[in-house]
């Protein structure tokens, strides 16, 4: 399945299917980031049960400090 990871076409490995498995293998840590699956944030509670579908545009943003 493809899918657009922060404006990036990529190919997803076959037993990625959640947001939480996204994460997982691109090694991205679930502590300061909100993600938006197709310009929806999906809550992090949900992550686990957050499909993925052919297409999906996901977009991981973190958070930053200073001003």
């Amino acid at each position: 399945m493809n899918i657009f990871f922060n404006n990036t076409e990529i190919e997803l490995p076959g037993d990625v299917a959640t947001v939480a498995e996204l994460l997982r293998s691109r090694g991205i840590a679930a502590t300061g980031i909100a993600v938006a699956v197709n310009d929806r944030v999906a809550r992090k509670a949900a992550w686990e049960e957050t499909p993925l579908k052919e297409g999906d545009r996901v977009m991981v943003i973190t958070a930053v400090c200073g001003g």
